[in-house]
């Protein structure tokens, strides 16, 4: 039952990307919006570059789909075994194994407490055993709905942000045994899927096209950005966002529309201060009604 549902979840979210996109389309279609700064132009830019941000949606919605899936595999395969022991550490492994985009994994009692951790490239998260993350926004929601939750980006135990699938486990009698959390650095996970798209080298980031990409929480909070000392300030606190009011306006719309194209101006680009009009469209993605504004923009013409 545990992993039809996780199929019908993960159906709904790809049917979603055609809504999405109609959404999109419409909203480049409304008359009397997003005119033009005096001087730019965007001339040749409306059929390329809603199609290219298209493309990093659906491969972005894809991946949280697939991790989804995984994680609610996960969940079932602890049915038996339950949440701690060799067995527990086994499922986590190849969770991990499977899904490079995944770090860390854990498993958590009813109480909000990590009876396992495996984390990638490390000798075991044993620190993290024990610890109370019962107050951890995700891991509060599965234990009193019992259903799956997708957080905000957030501090793990062990010092580093990131953003958790969380599931919830049941013995095979039915009953709540707590639940496994598998983490995702935003960053990581985006940026590997942009650069093929933008065509730029993911460690040096040369070879950069015209567009450009950031992702944001609908709260403001930067998730991914080409120019990586943007990643983790909040858009609408930074004293670096708050001279372009075009932007922080921009911000709000992007915060609260799924889709749209818009104007603002900015820096060019990390190192350049030289302040230019940028073109931008959004679109979204995201599980269980939290969102990820997935944003490509170009310096208008």
């Amino acid at each position: 039952m545990k992993r039809n549902r996780s199929l019908r979840e993960g159906l709904s979210c790809r049917l979603s990307v055609a809504a999405l996109a109609a959404l999109l389309f419409c909203a480049l279609a409304a008359s009397g919006e997003d005119i033009p700064p005096a001087g730019a132009s965007s001339g040749g830019s409306l059929p390329d570059m809603p199609f290219l941000l298209l493309q990093i949606q659906a491969d972005v919605q894809g991946s949280l789909n697939d991790l989804e899936a995984a994680v609610a595999d996960a969940s079932a395969e602890l049915s038996a075994p339950g949440l701690g022991g060799h067995a527990a550490r086994q499922v986590l492994g190849r969770l991990l194994d499977a899904n490079p985009d995944l770090v860390e994994a854990v498993t958590f009692d009813i109480d909000g407490r990590i009876v396992v951790a495996e984390c990638d490239d490390c000798e075991g998260a044993e620190g993290a055993q024990g610890a109370d993350i019962s107050g951890q926004e995700h891991i509060a929601r599965v234990l009193k709905t019992r259903n799956p939750a997708f957080s905000g980006e957030f501090v793990l135990v062990e010092g580093y942000a990131g953003t958790a699938i969380a599931y919830p486990v049941f013995n095979e009698d039915g009953e709540l045994l707590g639940g496994i959390s598998a983490i995702i650095k935003p960053e990581d996970m985006i940026g590997g899927l942009v650069a093929e798209k933008l065509r730029f080298d993911v460690s040096t980031r040369s070879q950069i096209t015209d567009y450009s990409f950031w992702a944001m929480d609908p709260d403001g909070l930067i998730l991914y950005d080409r120019d990586e000392s943007q990643i983790g300030k909040l858009l609408f606190e930074d004293p670096l966002y708050q001279p372009f009011p075009s932007l922080l306006e921009l911000g709000e719309r992007i915060a609260a529309e799924r889709a749209g194209h818009g104007y603002y101006s900015f820096q060019v680009a990390e190192g350049d201060e030289t302040v230019v009009t940028k073109e931008s469209y959004w679109t979204t993605a995201g599980l269980y009604g939290r969102d990820w504004r997935l944003v490509v923009t170009r310096i208008a013409e």
